[in-house]
């Protein structure tokens, strides 16, 4: 298995228009694999998973493995409205050449998702999964919170290897950390709270605004690792407002904006998402203005 830990982008999936751009998402691919980045995530939130068919994600994980540097890890989105859907996804990612895949839980019919259900939803998936299963915690766009105690009955599972938490939440984070058994590996999914979950003992980040500033999170977890506090404080706190912007600010379309200004290929959001307009383009060229 490979040792996930380090820094990753949930990496945008661009589109021409309407349309997968196969050579836009393989050229950003390339170029994070040049950037100290440890691994690499499709398939995600910030990848417009729910705006791709079948067909289109599974060309997705086709280019990515085609694409990612040899030493980095393959994560792939697999969490679909049934069990079977999810093992179905996770099987396929896995010919494809993914490491692990990463599952939000259910959430469509959220008020029958009890502890007791989803316990038992994971606990399929991972058995029949021929691939590590990392667990997707995002409460914003699922309504749901994985509380720390069904992290941790999870953990206990041979398959079930690690966590993507972003709810944001560092006391969260610190008891799913507490709890769980030794080699789970706890990502952090806020890169506003990036720093503070590595304080915790988080093995790294998951962050959006890592599509569009890669070099500059790898080296704030360097610097935290190297005991260079004073300096990773002070890049945390230079981040905060460009991180900022492309999640909640301006969400997926603006941090497709922001790849584009800093040079990657952002391209455009699947309708019904949009890009800023001139005054949020604006705003976002200010906020780069110091990194590019």
């Amino acid at each position: 298995m490979k040792d996930f830990q380090g820094v990753a982008p949930p990496v945008a999936t661009p589109f021409r228009g309407e349309e997968l751009a196969e050579d836009w998402l393989a050229e950003n691919l390339m170029r994070y694999s040049a950037t100290g980045l440890s691994g690499i995530v499709v398939l995600g939130s910030n990848g417009e998973a729910v705006h791709l068919s079948k067909e289109e994600k599974l060309r997705v994980v086709e280019i990515a493995r085609q694409s990612v540097g040899q030493g980095m890890w393959l994560m792939v989105g697999a969490g679909e409205a049934t069990t079977r859907a999810t093992v179905d996804l996770a099987r396929q990612a896995a010919k494809l050449g993914a490491d692990a895949v990463l599952v939000a839980p259910p959430f469509y019919y959220k008020e029958s998702m009890k502890p007791q259900v989803l316990e038992e939803h994971y606990k399929k998936v991972a058995e029949q999964s021929p691939i590590p299963v990392f667990l997707y915690n995002v409460p914003q766009f699922t309504g749901m919170n994985m509380e720390p105690s069904l992290v941790a009955a999870l953990a206990e599972h041979p398959n079930i290897c690690g966590i993507k938490d972003s709810s944001g939440n560092i006391s969260q984070l610190t008891e799913i950390l507490r709890c769980s058994p030794q080699g789970f590996r706890v990502f952090v999914g806020s890169a506003l709270v990036f720093l503070a979950a590595l304080s915790v003992g988080a093995h790294g980040g998951i962050l959006a605004a890592a599509n569009v500033l890669p070099e500059a999170f790898v080296e704030l977890r360097e610097r935290f690792l190297r005991g260079e506090l004073e300096e990773a404080r002070r890049l945390q706190w230079s981040l905060m407002a460009i991180s900022r912007a492309v999640t909640g600010g301006y969400g997926i379309g603006g941090l497709k904006a922001a790849m584009d200004l800093a040079g990657y290929k952002g391209g455009e959001p699947r309708l019904p998402l949009k890009r800023p307009g001139e005054e949020g383009m604006a705003h976002l060229r200010e906020l780069l203005s110091p990194w590019l």
